[in-house]
């Protein structure tokens, strides 16, 4: 296990679960991606994945119920320590193994090693910035198989739902804070930030130019983002609109920037 400090995460994996992983947003979201990363999964066995940014286990779970071998990692150790409590609880969890390791310290760990598929959900390469994920591009190219996937979910730039809402309260900051191209403090949890920086999908295309991206999807378009979650649960019958109508426009890869999270798919150039 790598020994690194505690990381902003650390203070609210023993909330995430309940803040988004099984709130109705975060679960329309997750099976978005779920359903994008699919047909590089279906009809394939013991497939070698490597998650990044893996949270509480929820995907690496998943991942192993289908059959695929993986490595699930994260910096930070109270999510680590969640995920390995939550598959423990799983009858068959699979062969799936959790890492504390921050991106910075996965090719010295993992060296060596090839993975057929690399995934990384919600926004955790948001997380860093335009030099360390020029590092990273390298890093994971290296760590990937010739002509292996790299699955990438980042927070979409220009999303419309955040930008209308906080409009409508007059919070002009908060409105466009994702358009900026410099990094932007979110609150975590109260007096917990998280630098967090905003790229288009063109600009992080350009960062990882080891990937050749093969496909673009919306995540979020018209399922709104997870803060709204109270509001979307007293209108079930809105919810349920908004879902059919992410449904419907869930292929249109124009659409990605506008949308709260934004799936994109890469291949490695590498030979």
């Amino acid at each position: 296990m790598c020994q690194i400090d505690e990381t902003p995460f650390d203070a609210v994996a023993a909330t995430y679960d309940d803040s988004f992983s099984q709130t109705l947003i975060g679960q329309q979201q997750r099976l978005a991606v779920r359903k994008n990363i699919m047909p590089i999964l279906k009809g394939k066995n013991d497939l070698k994945i490597l998650e990044i940014n893996c949270g509480t286990g929820d995907d690496a779970l998943w991942l192993t119920s289908l059959g695929h071998e993986v490595m699930a990692t994260d910096a930070s150790a109270q999510m680590i320590e969640r995920a390995i409590m939550k598959a423990s609880m799983v009858v068959a969890p699979g062969n799936v193994s959790f890492l504390q390791c921050p991106f910075e310290r996965l090719y010295s760990l993992l060296k060596g090693q090839k993975f057929d598929v690399i995934f990384s959900n919600f926004s955790g390469l948001n997380c860093i910035s335009f030099g360390e994920l020029q590092i990273l591009n390298n890093d994971l190219s290296s760590l990937l198989k010739p002509n292996g996937y790299l699955a990438v979910i980042l927070f979409g730039k220009y999303t419309f739902w955040e930008t209308l809402y906080y409009l409508v309260q007059l919070d002009l900051k908060q409105a466009f804070r994702r358009w900026s191209n410099k990094a932007v403090k979110v609150n975590l949890s109260y007096g917990i930030t998280q630098s967090v920086y905003y790229y288009s999908v063109g600009q992080f295309q350009k960062l990882m130019y080891r990937f050749q991206l093969v496909q673009k999807r919306p995540v979020g378009l018209f399922v709104p983002p997870s803060y709204l979650e109270n509001w979307v649960v007293k209108k079930p019958g809105f919810f349920k609109a908004l879902n059919k109508m992410e449904l419907k426009f869930s292929k249109v890869p124009l659409l990605s920037g506008l949308s709260d999270h934004t799936f994109l798919l890469f291949k490695n150039k590498v030979r």
